[in-house]
């Protein structure tokens, strides 16, 4: 019953490699498959196969939307290249390349049980939400760690920073091999939490401060993957029109971890020191791998046939069985393919505008992020004097934002996208209404943040509500916008952002505190530093604005969005 619900999950690779379990695939009817696939057959069969195809295969969080604009360019196109685009896929059909021929398959991911999807969603949201806790879980053992190194704040803040650097220099290399049907998501989500999870066991026990930096490095490297392809998994597993829902409900636990950390941290170097930060998240991460090890199933729908394959090729002795990515994928060169993953999302930043603007936007915004961190002392404990524990609930302000944003975006994609989408006048640059309403909270929290520091603790609490407001708002669909305009490289656009997002986030801390005792005064500490980034914020609100009049000119000149 187990092997049954639950093939493709580690485990029963595991038993599957040693040969205590066997799995028995059904046979295709070759004849069968040649009949489905005649000319006089293949403006429905061929359709349907592309439709599937077409709907499912995502390499980042929203590619899966790129369905939503596809009937526009298929007619604007012609029927005439449709049509000989059919007649070369009826000639060029292997019967002994897999493909998903039967919608109603069982183990195509979008048939599977809502509880066993249900199960699989939350996996995915505990592996992110364990992962992303670790940048900032550090923090409240700071100055444990400066006194026990001898080394200054600047030093020490380098842990955190670097994990973020880790974690945003993973998904350059993670992000392609994940799209590999060889390969596959879910070995690839289960190494990579193993040596996350070893990992901790160094940074509780190390020594050296070289040491410690380093393995907080390889952290966040290691524990990227969930957070650059947790998106894709979703889609896997999900029908197109409601991705945008459970991507959304995904990303509030992605903004939720990384601000529940400092609780759980400070209850740990209170009860004990800063190495039970460590161990705790150890024990964390040991429980979430167990659980993905027996219950989570691969979901990458090119891998599953290729599983299928190669059982078959097991069960039959016949080594023809093979899927036609499979083959492809064989015959690429590693080393070329890698260069490519890491040089093209650089390029797509240096020659489209678009994505430029956007990414240099959401960059600042995560850098701001993870300057709050620098920030808190100075305000909670520095004028409230708040204790460890109470500052670390000084970020639960983030987690109300997320309760009052994510229902508000839901409402506005039922209530704007959703029609034009259904009577065909959406464009992408409607997605950029929701940025558009949110651009300037991001402003407002950071006066309010900086200015009423010193009058009552709950202000600066509600600037962290208006801060999530704006950046929830601002990621979803600025993320939605840029697959849709850009659906033939979502993996490099997101891989860019991603590397983007992951320098400002390890930047700002290291200069945060200096730029705060610098300008602040003994009754403002944080007000002019954080005036500093909402008179830049504001400057950056225009670009929404910009990219709503201007953005489809821009498209039509790209050299991406053919």
């Amino acid at each position: 019953m187990y092997v049954e619900s639950f093939k493709n999950t580690f485990a029963v690779d595991v038993l599957e490699y040693f040969n205590l379990v066997t799995i028995e695939e059904e046979i295709p009817d070759i004849n069968a498959v040649e009949q489905r696939v005649n000319p006089s057959d293949c403006s429905v069969e061929t359709k349907k196969e592309n439709d599937v195809q077409e709907s499912f295969q995502v390499s980042s969080d929203f590619e899966s939307l790129n369905n939503a604009e596809k009937p526009i360019v298929d007619i604007e196109a012609g029927s005439a290249d449709q049509e000989s685009q059919k007649q070369k896929t009826v000639e060029e059909r292997n019967p002994f390349l897999l493909e998903w021929d039967d919608p109603s398959d069982p183990d195509f991911p979008v048939n599977w049980s809502k509880k066993k999807r249900g199960a699989i969603l939350l996996q995915i949201m505990l592996l992110t939400s364990v992962t992303y806790m670790g940048s900032s879980i550090y923090t409240p053992g700071q100055l444990q760690i400066q006194s026990e190194f001898g080394v200054g704040h600047v030093v020490a803040t380098l842990n955190l920073s670097l994990y973020v650097l880790g974690y945003g220099l993973g998904p350059l290399i993670f992000s392609p091999l994940s799209e590999f049907s060889l390969l596959g998501r879910q070995h690839l989500y289960t190494v990579t939490l193993f040596i996350f999870t070893i990992l901790q066991i160094g940074c509780a026990t190390v020594h050296n401060f070289g040491g410690l930096v380093v393995l907080r490095f390889l952290s966040g490297v290691f524990c990227s993957p969930s957070l650059s392809t947790g998106g894709a998994s979703i889609s896997d597993i999900l029908a197109p029109e409601v991705v945008p829902l459970f991507l959304g409900l995904w990303a509030v636990g992605a903004i939720s971890a990384p601000v529940l950390a400092p609780l759980l941290g400070a209850a740990m170097v209170v009860a004990e020191d800063w190495r039970w930060i460590f161990w705790f998240l150890l024990w964390l991460c040991a429980f979430t791998l167990v659980l993905l090890m027996l219950f989570m199933p691969e979901t990458h729908h090119g891998n599953i046939l290729y599983r299928r394959a190669r059982r078959l090729r097991k069960q039959t002795g016949d080594d023809r069985w093979s899927t036609a990515s499979a083959e492809k994928e064989k015959k690429l060169e590693l080393g070329a393919f890698l260069l490519t993953a890491v040089y093209k999302p650089i390029k797509i930043i240096m020659r489209e505008p678009i994505i430029a603007a956007i990414d240099a936007y959401i960059a600042l915004i995560y850098g701001i992020f993870y300057l709050f961190f620098e920030a808190f002392p100075l305000v909670f404990g520095g004028i409230y004097n708040f204790t460890l524990i109470e500052s670390g609930l000084a970020f639960l302000g983030f987690q109300v934002g997320c309760v009052i944003i994510y229902p508000f975006y839901i409402i506005f994609l039922a209530k704007y996208i959703a029609p034009k989408m259904q009577n065909q006048t959406f464009v992408p640059e409607d997605f950029l209404v929701m940025t558009m309403i949110v651009a300037f909270f991001l402003p407002a929290a950071l006066f309010i943040f900086g200015w009423t520091a010193g009058i009552h603790w709950i202000l600066p609490i509600f600037a962290e509500v208006l801060f999530v407001i704006n950046s929830f708002g601002l990621f979803q669909s600025t993320f939605a916008y840029m697959a849709l305009s850009f659906p033939d490289h979502v993996a490099s656009v997101f891989a860019g952002n991603g590397l983007a997002r992951a320098g400002f986030a390890c930047a700002f801390p290291l200069f945060g505190q200096a730029m705060y005792n610098n300008l602040g005064s003994e009754k403002y500490p944080v007000g002019w530093g954080s005036s500093l980034l909402g008179f830049i914020s504001i400057v950056m609100s225009v670009i929404p604005f910009l990219l709503y009049k201007y953005g489809a000119t821009l498209r039509s000149k790209s050299k991406f969005t053919d």
